[in-house]
């Protein structure tokens, strides 16, 4: 019987040390993700040249130790967040496309598609992303970091819009294609519409890019497959 008793205190004991452990480790993440919260606010206010470690601990609400335990150098804490805008930026994104209604078909199912990465593209994920953009022109260091974190985020996205928007699927290069237009016209618009509100040119643009996506889509009519093109 007592020998029983043992092993039953043992497992009780064992159970109790791996819920601890789990309790550590899901503390240990929550304290991850607030720092990093905390460190895009501080972006978003602030500005990258301002944001500090010290400030980002206060931000958060962390001991200075606790800040040097997650992220020992601002370089780590950098990669570290722009890892985790990009999450954000996707997850936003795409919570966005598909919150676009199911009955919506064809042109203006992609019509919505269009309205809905404004909507994110004018959030203040962008303003952090366009914020590290600028700075990474004279910061070698952080232009590596934004450009290996950039190509793995693109291809989320590729694979993400081939999933919500998959009419695209048999259009080859021209689903490529119309991604760069989109991109690069409405993150140039959102960029412009940071300094001064352009709204009513921005209706009649994102009109005109409406336009030119559907001559894409028919353009493509018959390709087989997704690849990439010249521009890659």
């Amino acid at each position: 019987m007592s020998s029983k008793k043992e092993v039953a205190l043992k497992t009780s004991a064992s159970e109790e040390f791996s819920e601890d452990i789990s309790w550590q480790a899901q503390k240990s993440a929550m304290t991850r993700d607030r720092i990093l919260d905390a460190a895009i606010t501080c972006f978003v206010e602030l500005g990258y040249s301002n944001v500090t470690t010290a400030k980002v601990a206060s931000s958060a609400g962390v001991s200075r130790g606790a800040m040097l335990h997650h992220f020992p150098s601002k370089t780590e804490l950098i990669q570290a967040a722009v890892e985790y805008l990009h999450d954000k930026l996707l997850e936003d994104y795409t919570q966005r496309v598909s919150n676009i209604p199911a009955a919506l078909k064809g042109r203006k199912r992609r019509r919505a598609g269009i309205d809905a990465y404004w909507e994110h593209l004018t959030g203040d994920l962008f303003v952090v992303y366009h914020e590290l953009c600028v700075a990474s022109r004279t910061d070698p260091e952080l232009k590596s970091i934004l450009e290996n974190s950039q190509l793995l985020f693109e291809k989320h996205v590729r694979d993400s819009n081939a999933t919500l928007f998959n009419e695209w699927q048999d259009r080859g290069d021209r689903f490529l294609l119309a991604m760069d237009v989109t991109k690069f016209l409405m993150e140039g618009m959102a960029a412009g519409q940071l300094m001064t509100n352009r709204d009513a040119r921005v209706k009649r643009l994102l009109s005109y890019l409406s336009d030119r996506l559907e001559e894409i889509f028919a353009e493509g009519e018959g390709s087989t497959a997704i690849g990439r093109h010249s521009g890659d």
